[in-house]
């Protein structure tokens, strides 16, 4: 007996409990697809800015000058800083940090007014994944409200790119200061020229900070609602329930049919 021949002799057995399960599910499928909200996803693309891709700042100092081992610290120090900032901005993206910015800045579009209940809310609807083999990443956020959902990134990336901002800031006016400290004892020349070299590297950081640009993380891609709702998906929601029912209606046929016996 082949196998064609062993369903057909179930559903001659259990027919009308497979058609009924299926039935049922189709029904299911349909009420859902009516009365269940549509769920938006909201995306954007963001990466790293010209200025944390630049090069070590050692590259502009004279060999002399990058032999010096105060120097070369303080160096390592800043060029470590700049390369991690892209990754401070893709760490706060769903922090908690961010999250109490959104409630104290933002309550006009976020879906809950408490810390902890946005926060449960965006570790499951907010993504970071890679964007293909780039250093960019591809930021999503499921929302009822596709609006709101690109409002609510465009927020959250301003948000994480205004506080590494403020931080930098804070590490520039340090250095400044510094680095201005370090030219009234400095007495040789290569490492009075190294520290006006990293002074003026160091004040033109400070220029970048206080530009209303982009500072850790660039916008690729603004954020963008998909055309069509990612859920329900009638293509996916109609068979699906369709075969678990007939499943369903098999099992409880073959049940109902042992117990008789």
């Amino acid at each position: 007996m082949t196998e064609w021949d062993l369903a057909l002799n179930a559903f001659k057995a259990h027919g009308k409990w497979i058609i009924s399960g299926a039935c049922i599910g189709i029904i299911s499928a349909l009420l859902i697809f009516l009365y269940q909200k549509p769920v938006w996803q909201a995306e954007m693309v963001v990466g790293p800015t010209d200025r944390t891709g630049m090069p070590s700042l050692s590259s502009i100092l004279s060999q002399g000058a990058a032999d010096a081992p105060a120097l070369q610290y303080f160096v390592k120090r800043i060029d470590a800083s700049q390369s991690s900032d892209f990754t401070r901005f893709e760490t706060l993206l769903d922090s908690p940090q961010i999250t109490r910015h959104l409630i104290r800045e933002d309550q006009d579009i976020v879906p809950f007014k408490s810390v902890e209940s946005l926060q449960i809310w965006l570790n499951d609807n907010l993504q970071i994944r890679p964007y293909g083999l780039t250093p960019y990443r591809k930021v999503t956020l499921r929302h009822t409200d596709g609006a709101q959902a690109a409002a609510i990134l465009g927020r959250i990336y301003s948000h994480s790119d205004q506080i590494v901002r403020q931080d930098a800031r804070i590490k520039t006016d340090r250095r400044i200061v510094y680095l201005k400290n370090q030219l009234d004892v400095v007495r040789n020349p290569d490492h009075r020229n190294a520290v006006i070299s990293l002074l003026k590297e160091q004040e033109q950081t400070a220029m970048m900070v206080a530009i209303d640009n982009a500072f850790a993380g660039e916008l690729i891609v603004p954020p963008t609602v998909l055309a069509e709702p990612i859920a329900p998906k009638a293509v996916i929601l109609f068979p699906a329930l369709t075969i678990a029912g007939a499943i369903i209606g098999f099992m409880l046929g073959g049940l109902i049919k042992a117990l008789r016996q």
